[in-house]
């Protein structure tokens, strides 16, 4: 356990809050849970106070990261060249069925570890593997065993069902995946929510949705419905993932129904008229980018910078270890760079250079902070350095071979770091890394545990023929399919 107070001194600190400004060097006090001051210098009494020596450290607030499937932690890689195509068929029609709830618990847990590890202390969880109330309570432990916060978003997504060596029956599959929901998803998701958050703690209860631009409007509309009736913190909908979705324009008839508002958290978004963009503005609505995916999987430009110029709840997320690294350094990087190229390739096709950078670094790590806090519905606890939030902070080394010396401290965090620089975390006041190591874990045994875990999906998902799951996605979804393999 942590000491009751605990101060951070001689940090160059990057608050976020702009009422405070940064600190090229200063001290954070923390008492329990929360930031108790912030200043240049804070006097304490050493007895009882634990000092940490943050020469040469950055301190920022801890990361948000406002998408991710953490259940897919033990799958790193197996995503690594899939198209969208790739993912649905292989993903969530076939390896999803074959988690049972000790590989939830594990893949949360360990997928919670790993985000703290690289800074980050609130994530939500878009959890669409719940195949039993089981599934969903085991997830729900991954979480809060681990010790972060943000949200923990339940699944009503179908996942199909398969008996090794049983022919796959195409109108079986339909109906397993695209069926009404279950009664008992609407039911057990009152149970969660009852059972696990009725206390306003770290981690908050919200909804993950179907597919809502592949289903008959009148049938979202009866879904939608109860899922607000069931008072979510958020609504987590993947939605205008490029050109799959580019005829759908579903935010109009949801404007139309007034369904938009500041629970709406739209992941994605890469297909979004200006005119949906604008719609989401008036109503308060979120978007969550996932760069990296989005540029792979080709569901359009990232378009977080796009919303926030507009004034809008932008925010990251990293989406799925299974195929990019679970850390917010690269999607800021990558999310930066990526709009200053488009930006540039404006004033390429006109035959000239660019003469300035017009989007700062700064811009960048404010949507992986206090942004994306904003989007999440919880800036009024975390997301900067201000006396009075919670303390969730990370301290980013400036004194390793790829971050010395700090000359830009912004710089140094989004172009120079990543997680192994992360030398501690602190979420809820609460110490989860210290010197660089996760504080209480054994992550030799944990490692074995997720390399058996694996085994275990991977070897049953590989004897699942995929030629008729195949011609389904691409019929419904209408892919463009070259070849696909498990």
């Amino acid at each position: 356990m942590s000491a009751e107070r605990v101060l951070i001194r001689n940090a160059s600190i990057l608050t976020m809050d702009p009422a405070i400004g940064d600190f090229g060097k200063g001290d954070i006090l923390i008492e329990g849970m929360k930031i108790a001051a912030v200043d240049r210098s804070i006097d304490v009494d050493p007895a009882s106070t634990e000092v940490v020596d943050a020469e040469g450290m950055i301190a920022i607030p801890g990361f948000v990261d406002t998408h991710r499937h953490i259940w897919q932690a033990q799958l790193k890689s197996v995503a690594i060249d899939w198209s969208l195509c790739d993912y649905v068929i292989n993903m969530r029609s076939v390896f999803a069925a074959f988690y049972n709830p000790d590989d939830v618990y594990l893949g949360n847990y360990v997928g919670c570890l790993e985000a703290l590890n690289a800074g980050i202390t609130s994530i939500i969880d878009h959890c669409h593997v719940v195949n039993t109330p089981e599934h969903a309570d085991e997830a729900v432990r991954g979480m809060m065993d681990s010790g972060i916060g943000g949200l923990f978003c339940y699944g009503l997504f179908r996942n199909a069902k398969h008996q090794i060596g049983a022919p796959i029956d195409v109108g079986e599959l339909i109906g397993e995946m695209f069926g009404d929901i279950e009664e008992w998803r609407f039911e057990d998701a009152i149970r969660v929510r009852d059972r696990h958050f009725t206390d306003g703690g770290r981690v908050r209860f919200g909804i993950a949705t179907n597919e809502y631009e592949f289903k008959p409007y009148d049938e979202v509309r009866s879904e939608l419905t109860r899922v607000r009736a069931l008072e979510p913190h958020r609504i987590s909908m993947h939605m205008a993932m490029g050109a799959l979705c580019k005829d759908a324009r579903i935010v109009q008839y949801f404007a139309e129904d007034r369904f938009l508002d500041e629970r709406c958290l739209f992941v994605h978004g890469g297909g979004f008229t200006d005119h949906e963009l604008a719609l989401l503005l008036d109503h308060g609505c979120a978007i969550s980018a996932t760069p990296d995916t989005e540029m792979q999987m080709g569901m359009g430009h990232p378009v977080a910078y796009r919303f926030d110029a507009l004034g809008g709840r932008a925010s990251l997320g990293i989406d799925i270890v299974s195929n990019i690294a679970g850390d917010m350094f690269s999607q800021m990087r990558l999310q930066l760079q990526a709009h200053r190229a488009r930006l540039n390739a404006r004033t390429e096709l006109d035959g000239r250079m660019p003469g300035i950078v017009p989007i700062k670094t700064r811009s960048v790590l404010e949507l992986a902070t206090i942004k994306g806090a904003e989007a999440a519905g919880i800036a009024h606890e975390t997301g900067s350095i201000t006396p009075g939030k919670m303390a969730d902070i990370a301290l980013i080394s400036g004194r390793d071979i790829n971050t010395v010396p700090i000359v830009d401290p912004v710089g140094t965090v989004v172009f120079y770091a990543n997680p192994s620089n992360v030398d501690s975390v602190w979420a809820r006041g609460r110490r989860i890394k210290k010197e660089g190591q996760l504080v209480g874990v054994d992550w030799p045994s944990l490692s074995q545990k997720m390399a058996r875990s694996n085994e275990h999906v991977m070897r049953h998902a590989q004897r699942i023929p995929l030629e008729k799951i195949q011609n389904l996605w691409t019929a419904l979804w209408h892919f463009d399919q070259r070849s696909q393999r498990l």
